[in-house]
């Protein structure tokens, strides 16, 4: 990684409260179904993943506090050279949820990445409102 810094910054807003979104994203064995792009492959560890990417494999972790919806991504080549990549989900006056994350990336970034993460937020999107639906169902059943 170079010295110089790209920051991006992403959003989505979801129609689930924030608690789901938040245990939804926090869900390691998730990552698979909503990284279309960039997670391969999938292998969990106590305290993480490694992750397969096209580049090769990476370590990736969460960390988080359920009470202010901050959830810290770690990735690197190794557990001790991961960097933090900061995310928020913050819950809206209407009962949907923010999920918002700001990339660091080095000076080179990827061509496409803007519409990968596009992709990857919407994929997360799409999943939790399926589970909140499935949930709902579930609880008129009952």
């Amino acid at each position: 990684m170079s010295d110089r810094l790209n920051i991006r910054s992403y959003h989505v807003v979801v129609d689930a409260p924030a608690d789901i979104v938040f245990e939804f994203v926090n869900d390691l064995e998730n990552l698979p179904r909503w990284s279309i792009h960039w997670c391969k492959g999938i292998r969990l560890l106590d305290e993480g993943a490694m992750v397969t990417t096209a580049q090769g494999e990476v370590f990736f972790s969460v960390t988080g506090d359920p009470d202010t919806g901050v959830l810290d991504w770690w990735s690197g080549p190794t557990k001790e050279s991961a960097q933090r990549w900061p995310t928020r989900v913050t819950a809206l006056p209407d009962g949907r949820a923010l999920y918002q994350l700001t990339a660091l990336l080095d000076d080179a970034v990827p061509p496409g990445v803007d519409q990968w993460f596009a992709d990857e937020l919407g994929m997360i999107k799409r999943l939790v409102e399926e589970q909140a639906v499935v949930a709902w169902d579930r609880s008129d059943a009952a």
